[in-house]
């Protein structure tokens, strides 16, 4: 199991299965931003739709200069321009053998990434190289990364939205390996799992093509993670173990090339100038909720139940191949509740952005004062939140547009989803 997969797989349970236990929430704390009750609560309006037949879903979005939008459908693995309207639509890439373009065997939730100008890239994981794509929607050129083994973290969606900063410098997170370099050589007769914690920082890096450089510019801290392995002398096998409530940091990039880092202990962003300059801005309200050791038993427990309806819904797998071993089923394994935080996490795992004013876009994991869809916080380059913008049920952002509009996706059932475009109403 990747860690991208992972984080997708808990989003999911949690999703279905602990809405109940993030819906409550405390009293904001003071701080030195502006008190929670002085901070405006804007709705949406002018929504605009994409037909319901065309998306499986919306990973990410490229909004174009003529008003127009590419999507990146990963769970269809298409690529789809869509005009101003949202209403006429061409696939650019997918993965059928009369198209021009291929999307790739994988689908690629953080592939379609803005380039300079008008650009944009795509990620081909398979050819291990990025694809230029103009504003018309063709296909210009090849471009070979610094560094192959990297794109996966870029493609994956997992690790936060890689950008280029106004030198053409690509910004983006990885993972770094365990200090045991040795663990997947270290093999048991006998199959017993062994338990390897994984790093608690993550470096953002800097990928420069024209010096073919990478440098590391910023450090998270990590969720706490682990990874059990079961290695004999005939097959290997890794998984990871569930985290459902990962407490660390998150990033984004204004921009101007600025590192907004959102440390998620306390609530506040440190920022890093394209001059290399630090500094660090104050905590920001944030509706802290204790969690007892009763919620995180029962979270563990709602986890691992939605994780067994899950399961119970796949159909059987294949019999084995003569003559190979028999592979082990992966046994599903989370956190002790004991490894939990004892407050829920201030920012949810992959929910920061910045939108094209250069204010960060955070979506805390508890908010006394959202509705029946998500509320985040709009936070300015002071690190004061300005604004929190209320979405409608079902929705969730994935992109911005020209002149304060924001792109959601809208999930209308299994295999159907939508693309939309609304104003901040203000």
């Amino acid at each position: 199991m990747t860690p991208a997969f992972s984080r997708a797989l808990v989003g999911v349970l949690l999703s279905t299965t602990c809405a109940t236990l993030l819906g409550a929430q405390g009293p904001a704390p003071s701080s030195g931003a502006a008190p929670a009750s002085a901070i405006p609560i804007r709705a949406l309006g002018r929504v605009v739709s994409s037909d319901s037949a065309i998306l499986m879903g919306v990973a990410s979005v490229r909004h174009l200069p003529n008003g127009g939008v590419i999507v990146n459908d990963a769970t269809r693995r298409q690529l789809v321009l869509f005009d101003s309207t949202l209403r006429t639509h061409r696939v650019i890439a997918d993965t059928s053998t009369n198209s021009p373009n291929s999307y790739g065997l994988r689908g690629s939730m953080g592939g379609l990434i803005p380039y300079v100008a008008d650009s944009s890239l795509f990620v081909d994981t398979e050819s291990s190289a990025f694809l230029v794509i103009d504003p018309t929607g063709r296909f210009v050129r090849v471009m070979a990364p610094t560094r192959a083994n990297d794109l996966f973290f870029v493609a994956s969606g997992g690790f936060g939205a890689a950008g280029f900063d106004p030198k053409g410098r690509m910004i983006y997170r990885t993972q770094r390996r365990s200090p045991n370099n040795d663990y997947f050589s270290q093999r048991d007769p006998t199959g017993k799992p062994r338990v390897v914690e994984m790093p608690d920082s993550a470096p953002v890096l800097r990928m420069d093509f024209d010096k073919r450089t990478v440098d590391t510019i910023a450090l998270l801290k990590a969720p706490t993670s682990k990874m059990v392995i079961v290695a004999t002398q005939n097959m290997m096998l890794t998984y990871e173990v569930i985290n459902p409530l990962p407490l660390g940091d998150e990033w984004a990039m204004l921009p101007d090339g600025t590192i907004a880092i959102v440390r998620g202990q306390d609530y506040h962003i440190d920022w890093r100038a394209p001059d290399g300059k630090l500094s660090s801005s104050p905590k920001m309200p944030f509706d802290w909720r204790r969690l007892p050791i009763e919620e995180k038993e029962a979270l563990i427990d709602s986890v691992k139940k939605a994780n067994a309806e899950r399961e119970a819904k796949l159909p059987p797998p294949p019999p084995p191949t003569p003559g190979q071993p028999v592979m082990p089923r992966r046994p599903f394994m989370t956190l002790e509740p004991k490894e939990l935080p004892d407050f829920y996490p201030a920012v949810r795992q992959g929910q920061v952005r910045a939108d094209a004013e250069g204010n960060i876009w955070i979506l805390p994991s508890t908010s006394a004062a959202a509705k029946d869809g998500l509320l985040y916080d709009v936070v300015n380059r002071e690190g004061r939140i300005v604004e929190r913008v209320q979405l409608p049920a079902g929705r969730t952002l994935v992109g911005f547009g020209a002149n304060r509009t924001v792109y959601l996706q809208n999930v209308k059932g299994p295999g159907r989803a939508t693309v939309e475009r609304a104003d901040v109403v203000r």
